[in-house]
This record gives structure tokens, sequence and C-alpha cells, in this order.
């Protein structure tokens, strides 16, 4: 019996790392992305507001500081939808309050912000692929999960390393290296935030650019060995 149980953990844990092998690798998968972003994808940019704590300030009698948090989040999204707006243009660029990620992830599309920051339903959200962006604290080589939306919502927050704009998966899960997923705030620039989504636009550009590049000179290789 004893042996029985060992193989059958053996056999398990081989079938782990077989699966773990047939998994695609972080510079396949930033291909795919990079790829399908370019051809008909699309960024989700996910504002934060933070409306249980500006209500918990309300309802205590704190209308000052419900106040302020208000106009801080306001000023930020402002900066943000902006920032996007003018320096972004590699691909198609749409804009949801975070709160609004469980509505998206059960189908709802009437959820998308016009440029007064209000829920529209004209937007129409007809493309084939898509990936996340989120503002704030990021980790290196982690997922973010100060939002994380399945059948629970989590609301909470992660340590990082620094303020930026973070490209997440579809899952919610932040992307990794070579795919340019995150580009740090510069706090010394004037116009950080425009001046940040400048250099993602770039990245992206010079990113699909070179890995083009690098498949035309793989396939050129491949031709040349046939012959």
């Amino acid at each position: 019996m004893r042996y029985l149980i060992l193989i059958v953990a053996l056999f398990a844990s081989a079938f782990s790392f077989a699966n773990v092998d047939s998994l695609p690798s972080d510079k396949d998968l930033g291909r795919q992305y990079i790829t399908q972003l370019k051809n008909g994808g699309a960024l989700i940019v996910r504002l934060k507001s933070r409306d249980k704590n500006i209500a918990a300030y309300r309802n205590s009698g704190n209308n000052s500081i419900a106040d302020e948090m208000e106009e801080k989040d306001s000023v930020l999204n402002r900066q943000i939808m902006y920032a996007f707006r003018s320096q972004f243009r590699f691909c198609s660029v749409y804009f949801m309050y975070a709160r609004n990620s469980k509505k998206f992830v059960e189908g709802e599309r009437n959820i998308f912000l016009n440029e007064s920051f209000q829920e529209d339903s004209t937007i129409e959200f007809n493309n084939s692929f898509f990936l996340y962006v989120d503002f704030g604290t990021a980790l290196l080589n982690e997922s973010v999960n100060s939002y994380t939306y399945t059948n629970k919502v989590q609301e909470g927050s992660t340590p990082g390393n620094s303020q930026s704009y973070t490209v997440l998966d579809a899952n919610f899960k932040q992307l990794h290296s070579p795919f340019p997923y995150q580009t740090i705030i510069n706090n010394l620039e004037q116009n950080q935030h425009q001046k940040a989504i400048a250099r993602l636009n770039k990245k992206m550009f010079q990113y699909f650019v070179d890995d083009k590049r690098k498949q035309e000179e793989a396939n050129e290789k491949k031709k040349r060995r046939k012959k």
C-alpha cells in the first residue's frame, strides 16, 4: 500500500511539472499580448474612487476630509485620462472606475466613462482583446491584488516599489517582462503623467516593432536552412 501511495505521488508530481513546462513563457505571452493589442485590442484604464472611505467620513460628520479626498481623486483621474487621450496611440483606450470591475467581468458594458467622467451607454466596446491598466503602487514580478474580482470582491492594498502605471491581464494579474508592463512616474518631471504615458506608448511601439523584426529574422533563417 505504501509503495502504491509513493507511485501515485510521483505520478502526480511528474504530471504537475509537465503542466508547468507546457505553460507559455513570459516571452511567448508578451509576443501574443502585444500583437493582439495592436490588432484590434484595447487597454481599459481603471480609475480609482474612494467611495466607501468618503461615505464613511460624511456619515461621521467629517465633510471637509471627505471633500478633500473627493477632490484629490478627481484631480488624479483627470490627469490620468488626459495623459492617455493626449499621449497614447498604440491601441484603443477605455476608462472605467475600478469599483465597476466586477460588473465588467459579469458582462456589463454600460460602465465606460466619457470625458465628463459620466458612465456613457453610447460608448461601444467591440474589441477582440483587452488588458487593464492601473495607476498606483505596483509590485515587481508579482500580481497586483488591490482589486481582485472573481466570485468575491477584495479591495485592499499591496506594498510595492513605486508609483507607476501597471498593465494587468484579464484576470487582474500583473504582466512580466519582456512585455512593457510598467512605467514609473518621475516626480521631478513637469506633466509627469503625460510623460509617463508617452513613455508607455513608445515602449509598446518599440516592443511591437522589435518583436516583429525578430520573427522575420527567424523566418529568414528557417528558409535558408531549408535551401
